[in-house]
């Protein structure tokens, strides 16, 4: 991985995981957008789907210090849509320089059964896990309820393909034994705004050495204190990097240094 992302001079912030275009933000995404611009904030918009992923391309390439996911979401398992992963369609959209990642992808086990769609959901992943190999892009994982079978299938792949097969582990709300698992594969762990107003992670947060941490909104989903029960959005992520400054007692100005600088090597072109 060399570090190779362009990065404006206008950005102080990133949110490596939002969902900018998502349609919560249709009746004002400009103004979402200049706020980013006003606070300095730079995102990756993430795709949950082809056709997701093509809004965050575009978005992407259109807008300084935004950057694009592509792949799908494992929640798509068990529904009417078309499940499997397209390599074909997708090859089309990684050419952009403006794609950085492949995902989300992984296991989710909280809104879906895994009894009932364990196997599909694992194709799905495993395809687009062979895809970043084959690109040379990062994983961005979701791994609800599901941390132990992910780490299970990454490791298989880790021990054939080595460095390789990278990333990072979106939303982490797994337990301490389970970051280092991901820490060991040299995957980066990522929280949200949850940790503005849970305690339930504070061991974590300080386990993470600096140069495996990052920052996301999940926007438009759990904004951060003092912005709770509102939509969230890509420039809240300042609240959450204050405060994983707070939890690990830690000068805000170099662990946010420490994160651009991982956001850049974690996620270079």
């Amino acid at each position: 991985m060399a570090d190779t992302i362009k990065i404006s001079n206008g950005m102080k912030y990133i949110d490596i995981h939002s969902h900018l275009a998502f349609e919560d933000y249709d009746s004002d995404r400009e103004e979402v957008l200049a706020r980013m611009k006003n606070n300095q904030v730079g995102t990756i918009i993430i795709g949950t789907d082809l056709n997701e992923s093509k809004k965050a391309v575009n978005m992407a390439e259109q807008n300084e210090n935004i950057w694009a996911a592509i792949g799908m979401h494992p929640g798509l398992c068990g529904k009417p849509e078309k499940t499997f992963f397209d390599e074909k369609e997708f090859e089309e959209l990684i050419s952009s320089p403006k794609v950085v990642a492949i995902g989300e992808c992984g296991l989710e086990y909280f809104h879906i059964k895994k009894e009932d769609t364990g196997e599909q959901q694992k194709e799905l992943f495993e395809s687009q896990i062979k895809f970043a190999i084959k690109h040379n892009k990062a994983l961005m994982l979701h791994c609800r309820d599901s941390y132990d079978d992910v780490l299970d299938i990454l490791e298989s792949y880790k021990r054939e393909y080595g460095e390789k097969l990278w990333g990072n582990s979106h939303f982490f709300a797994g337990n301490l034994e389970q970051a280092k698992k991901f820490l060991n594969l040299g995957f980066t762990l990522s929280f949200t705004g949850v940790v503005t107003f849970a305690r339930d992670y504070d061991e974590t947060i300080k386990y993470v050495p600096q140069n495996s941490i990052m920052s996301e909104t999940d926007a438009p989903f759990v904004a951060p204190i003092p912005y709770r029960g509102k939509r969230n959005e890509p420039s809240y992520v300042i609240e959450i990097v204050k405060k994983l400054a707070e939890i690990r007692g830690e000068d805000l100005n170099i662990l946010n240094n420490a994160i651009l600088t991982n956001f850049r090597r974690v996620f270079a072109t």
